[in-house]
């Protein structure tokens, strides 16, 4: 059982005169969803909504303010009244963003008594993938490009394979940030065909800590002698909302 199911427990078997006591979690969220940021507290006994205070900081920053049945909330946050009668202070937030990631500090107050706790949010964003190229020219130098976009932390691992083998001479781009603050990279492989080549399987696997399993995506290479229509298609398939790579 977590800690948050041994919380509720607590305050029924409380004992009045109790100290004010105070708990909180560490929380994660995906870019764009919500999220919850978990405060509960312990008085050892009912509580009295007119005599609770619960103020909670970003940075220093007023979020959220629960003072004695007042409610002031930044844009995007709130306490739920209901849960605080059970001893649940936690911060409910809309619309995560990358800027949201950081340290914040849950201040209850109850009578004379005052407790804080700091707790950290965690903002994932999940990486995609794009391969414009699958096709190549018989005795020419091809690049295939694996794009990556839209994750969040910088850190990922992309890598090229051909018939289920690494391809270790492939390389990266470095890494490019966005407006949001998620990143792209792109892996490029480059080699000259033959004929031979032709029916190879290629794929571009994507490890990250937003995603529950490795992405990937594969093509069976084409290899003709004749240019110009693939090229042209190749041109066109690039995802409309990346700038530029």
């Amino acid at each position: 059982m977590g800690l948050g199911g041994l919380l509720i427990p607590l305050l029924i078997l409380g004992v009045d005169g109790d100290p004010l006591t105070i708990y909180t979690l560490p929380s994660s969220s995906t870019l764009g969803s919500a999220a919850l940021l978990k405060c509960r507290f312990n008085i050892g006994g009912p509580i009295n909504l007119t005599a609770l205070q619960v103020h909670w900081y970003f940075s220093d920053q007023s979020m959220a303010q629960y003072d004695r049945g007042k409610e002031t909330f930044a844009p995007g946050v709130s306490i739920s009244k209901q849960e605080l009668l059970m001893g649940n202070a936690s911060l409910g937030m809309e619309n995560v963003q990358i800027s949201d990631k950081g340290q914040y500090k849950c201040v209850v107050g109850y009578g004379a008594e005052q407790q804080q706790s700091e707790t950290t949010l965690r903002v994932l964003a999940a990486p995609r993938l794009f391969i414009p190229r699958r096709e190549a020219r018989t005795d020419t130098a091809t690049s295939f490009p694996c794009h990556v976009w839209g994750f969040y932390p910088q850190d990922v691992t992309v890598t090229w394979l051909r018939d289920r083998r690494v391809l270790t001479n492939a390389t990266h781009s470095a890494p490019q940030r966005n407006p949001d603050g998620t990143f792209n990279l792109t892996l490029t492989y480059t080699f000259t065909p033959t004929a031979s080549d032709s029916g190879s399987i290629f794929s571009c696997h994507v490890s990250h800590v937003a995603l529950v399993q490795p992405l990937r995506e594969e093509f069976v290479l084409a290899v003709t002698g004749e240019s110009g229509l693939w090229e042209g298609r190749i041109l066109e398939s690039r995802p409309p909302f990346i700038a530029a790579w």
